[in-house]
């Protein structure tokens, strides 16, 4: 079976197709489609092709190093190289329709490089499930791209389908850890409850599934019937593969089973689990359509730190219980802190410093404000990646280290994702860094939007700004539960508003 395999290239266009061949070789393994196959040998031809052309001064000989890794039920590859940072454009149409009706490709390529790349990326996110490119800084950049194979996924024609009123004489009997032998009923859980609704697609891959158990990226408890049917499920779950913290969630029952105590019991056990590990923290993602996760998260001594405005798309919903959304689903983020420092040294912005204080207060945190004296000459480089998550339609950008140009890095990648059409994008800043925290209000200027903090979320100390890209909430629809929530709320709301009037 296949695993993974390194090329090292030149930078030469006579390169490329050797490279695409191997790779849809690859995929031919891998048992990809001739659709997957397609969109993303296109996607490595198209990324490579621009780079070579546009990212090196000429006559430079250097090195592109392309990692091509098989993941559960995929393929990922990576590009490695010291081409030139990506750089903001100029002129920023507001769609790539616009794009098209003004110029030809042709024009692009001879005239503007950075529109070139614009167009570019726009169409790589559109092939890939997940595109993610990263500026190391003296280290170089590199890309890495996603895409997951149809065939892996849960299919419901493959349930045979059986109808609730079977379910009539069965109980609920345990609850255990996940075999083999339930990753396919997992998934079909998740399909009877939310179809192909449900945030994380993780649940629709058996395969992916197994291996993220597998892996302990998740760690799953099950609820059982008397059958040794699977009608239960939660889980703790690494955001990413080098978390500090750990989710809970991916809590679902079988509707045929109501009313016999399985969320409470499976609630209980992932809480202890949570409580036992050697995580510094846990957070909820709580949806904000009803209040039903949030009353938990308080329960079990949760605190909201952060309102994550249209987080999941609108198509989110739960069958039988809430009906179609109107907007995008907004989250809130609740955290209980499980190792974490009573008393922290920050560098806070003038304008949220109040709030802040307020949210850590939430999670016992006193925070004693450093004061922007000691901050001290930036020469270095910046370092920054940024993410695009296809399937909700979201993007992270990571700020690690700040620089010189960290400002115009900020705002090029944000033209560019908007462009692209992803409808919200959340940034995040470290608040131990001086120099990015002196940023923020720059960056409102660029109708960037306070969402919160994230404890141990990338940074042991993370503010998070949000971007809503062209988009409007009513407010009214996002449902807090807690005082300190409905507080957020409004705080946000008013942010807001505040930008809404600006640009009018």
């Amino acid at each position: 079976m296949y695993e993974t395999s390194k090329i090292i290239i030149h930078n030469n266009l006579d390169s490329i197709e050797p490279v695409v061949e191997y790779v849809r070789s690859v995929a031919n393994q891998l048992e990809l489609n001739a659709k997957e196959k397609h969109r993303i040998c296109y996607a490595l031809e198209e990324s490579l092709q621009n780079s070579i052309l546009n990212d090196f001064e000429p006559d430079d000989l250097e090195e592109i190093v392309i990692a091509v890794n098989r993941i559960a039920s995929g393929l990922q590859i990576v590009i490695s190289d010291n081409g030139i940072p990506k750089n903001p454009f100029a002129k920023t149409p507001k769609s790539i329709e616009e794009i098209a009706s003004d110029v030809t490709f042709e024009s692009i390529a001879q005239g503007d490089v950075d529109q070139m790349s614009v167009i570019s990326d726009f169409v790589i996110h559109k092939m890939l499930d997940r595109y993610t490119y990263t500026n190391k800084g003296k280290s170089g950049r590199s890309v890495e791209m996603l895409i997951y194979a149809s065939n892996g996924r849960i299919n419901h024609e493959q349930d045979p389908s059986i109808q609730d009123s079977l379910y009539k004489e069965e109980k609920f009997s345990s609850i255990r850890e996940p075999l083999s032998s339930d990753i396919t009923g997992i998934s079909r859980l998740f399909y009877k409850s939310y179809g192909y609704s449900y945030v994380n697609d993780v649940v629709y891959y058996p395969e992916r599934l197994a291996e993220s158990l597998k892996k302990g990226n998740l760690q799953s408890v099950l609820a059982i019937s008397e059958g040794e049917k699977t009608i239960g499920h939660i889980a703790l779950m690494k955001p990413y593969a080098d978390a500090k913290i750990t989710e809970w969630g991916m809590a679902i029952s079988d509707p045929a089973f109501r009313g016999q105590g399985i969320m409470s019991q499976l609630i209980e056990t992932i809480m202890e689990r949570a409580v036992d590990s050697l995580y510094r923290g846990v957070f909820s993602h709580s949806v904000t359509n009803h209040e039903f996760t949030q009353k938990i998260c308080k329960s079990h001594g949760f605190s909201d730190v952060a309102l994550l405005v249209g987080y999941a798309g609108s198509e989110l919903s739960f069958k039988k219980i809430t009906n179609e959304l109107t907007q995008r689903e907004s989250t809130i983020i609740s955290f209980k802190p499980l190792d974490f420092a009573k008393e922290i040294e920050l560098f806070l912005p003038n304008k949220h410093a109040e709030m802040i204080k307020k949210l850590y207060s939430g999670i016992g945190v006193k925070i004693i404000e450093k004061s922007s004296v000691e901050k001290q000459t930036n020469a270095s480089l910046t370092e920054l990646s940024d993410s695009i998550v296809s399937a909700i339609n979201i993007a992270e950008i990571i700020l690690n280290k700040t620089g010189s140009d960290t400002l115009e890095q900020i705002q090029g990648i944000t033209k560019k994702i908007c462009i692209a059409k992803v409808d919200i994008i959340y940034l995040l800043i470290n608040l131990e860094d001086c120099n990015a925290v002196e940023l923020i209000e720059r960056l409102e200027e660029m109708g960037y939007l306070f969402a919160g903090i994230f404890p141990h979320y990338h940074h042991e100390n993370t503010l998070v700004l949000q971007y809503l890209n062209n988009l409007k909430f009513d407010y009214n629809q996002i449902q807090s539960h807690t005082p300190l929530a409905k507080e957020l709320k409004n705080y946000v709301q008013s942010l807001d508003s505040n930008q809404l009037k600006e640009k009018e």
